[in-house]
């Protein structure tokens, strides 16, 4: 048998990496190492835990990454007139497939003893993987990962779900290695389904398919493909945000004035495109809304259990609800690279200031965007942090503050093309400022009025010598000329 056309399958995403950039892929590692051996060093008694988690993590990641590169791979057209291709794909996937829950199951039941049998593992490892496949195929499966449980458990459908699950326990204690052949091949014929044979069906899904991951790998380089990449649901939802921004720019055109303010108020529709501040204003809505439908639905349905218990993922909803916050000073730089062609004729408009006295309007405007983002973002964890009993979680605030104004008064004109990177190390230095600034309150006790004063100080002090830089800089638009 050759095997040569399957290795060229399951390898096609690692040959396809960024060669140009491996920078990213190694302080991926390194940050994931460092960590690991963190959580050694301070809490060896789960040292197993922590060995076995990540190991089965890594393998995840492994599959994702593969049954990705695999449905790119299985083109409507490809599938339809290459003999073969179609077997060989799904050849690949139940082989990787295979592979990689037998070798998750393994690491799992050698390092953690406790754990129930190895079969019962396995059968686990293969779920899950398919499930990932399927999930990254239909993005609707992630909503089911996030209300399903409440859902599940909030309307008594564990209760009554009980006696079939009793069935099935007695069922597989009786009989475990049929029990596991039978799931097995219906999660193999699951996994199988996954490729198309190239009919209308599989041309829609791997439309979509291909849609949501341009808009993945656009959002990687600053750029937002809006509400369309989600279909048409996403269509649904951002017809309302269609029309609110049709009218505002109506607005802005019908009474334009050769006049600072005015010019300014047109020109950031081009500049900031999809981060502008009215899309930005109605998704925080719109995500509010969902917010407060999805806690109203869930203290309804769990009742008091989920009101005493729901502060466990306050740490978790600060993340979400800081990253919301410093989003748009990490964003509003790129969109400026990405309306680079249009600045050139803006840069006409009656009105439109000149020289440093641009630099001085292109800064003020974005970081006007990027602190009332932050002061929102403040109020929402103030009140998320009384609400949860945690003051800690404002050490996400004091950090963000310095970091966004650094990083959105950069001088236009030398930023260069946005890449992994831009979206990369703005995490990354946010993630490390913010734990770090939550250790010093909660192992040395710093107070949290220093560290407000010192993320304010730091801020001020850099967005000072930034300031000046900028007046001094040559003239900003178009963006990116000299990077």
């Amino acid at each position: 048998m050759n095997t040569a056309p399957y290795s060229q399958l399951l390898l096609a995403f690692w040959r396809e990496r960024d060669r140009e950039a491996p920078w990213g892929r190694r302080a991926l590692f390194g940050i994931t190492v460092l960590g690991l051996a963190l959580g050694l060093y301070l809490v060896p008694q789960m040292a197993r835990f922590l060995l076995a988690g990540s190991a089965a993590l890594t393998l995840m990641s492994l599959w994702m990454a593969i049954i990705g590169s695999l449905m790119r791979q299985n083109h409507p057209h490809v599938a339809r007139f290459v003999p073969g291709h179609l077997r060989r794909m799904v050849a690949s996937a139940l082989a990787a497939w295979a592979l990689l829950s037998l070798a998750s199951a393994v690491l799992l039941w050698l390092f953690l003893p406790p754990l129930p049998s190895l079969a019962l593992l396995l059968l686990g490892a293969a779920a899950l993987l398919a499930f990932l496949g399927w999930a990254l195929r239909e993005w609707q499966l992630w909503l089911l990962v996030s209300i399903g449980p409440v859902l599940f458990f909030g309307g008594g459908l564990d209760r009554k779900l009980a006696p079939l699950g009793a069935t099935l326990r007695e069922l597989w204690l009786g009989q475990p290695l049929l029990v596991l052949a039978f799931g097995l091949l219906a999660l193999g014929w699951s996994v199988t389904r996954l490729f198309g044979n190239g009919d209308a069906a599989h041309r829609d899904t791997y439309a979509r398919f291909d849609r949501m991951r341009r808009a993945a790998e656009d959002s990687m380089r600053g750029k937002y493909a809006g509400a369309t990449a989600f279909g048409r649901v996403g269509e649904w939802l951002g017809r309302p945000f269609e029309l609110a921004v049709s009218g505002w720019q109506r607005h802005a055109v019908m009474r334009a004035e050769p006049t600072l303010k005015s010019v300014m108020r047109r020109a950031e529709i081009v500049l900031h495109g999809r981060q502008h501040w009215l899309y930005q204003a109605l998704g925080t809505l719109l995500a509010l809304g969902i917010a407060a439908l999805s806690f109203t639905l869930a203290f309804a349905l769990a009742g008091q259990g989920l009101q005493d218990n729901w502060t466990k993922g306050a740490y978790g909803m600060a993340i979400g609800l800081a990253s919301m916050g410093f989003n748009p000073s990490f964003g509003l730089p790129n969109m400026l690279w990405h309306s680079r062609r249009e600045q050139a004729l803006m840069r006409l408009l009656p009105g439109m200031p000149q020289g440093a006295a641009l630099n001085r309007a292109v800064a003020w405007m974005q970081l006007r965007h990027a602190l009332c983002a932050l002061v929102l973002m403040t109020a929402g964890l103030a009140w998320l942090a009384w609400a949860a009993g945690e003051p800690a979680l404002l050490c996400f605030a004091f950090s963000a503050l310095p970091l966004c104004t650094g990083w959105v008064l950069r001088v236009p004109a030398r930023i260069k093309a946005p890449g992994a990177g831009t979206t990369f190390v703005p995490v990354v230095a946010f993630i490390g400022m913010g734990w770090g600034m939550y250790t010093l309150h909660q192992l040395l006790h710093t107070p949290l009025v220093w560290l407000a004063g010192l993320g304010i100080a730091a801020s001020a002090a850099l967005g000072a010598w930034r300031w000046r830089a900028l007046m001094i800089a040559p003239t900003a638009l178009p963006a990116g000329r000299l990077g």
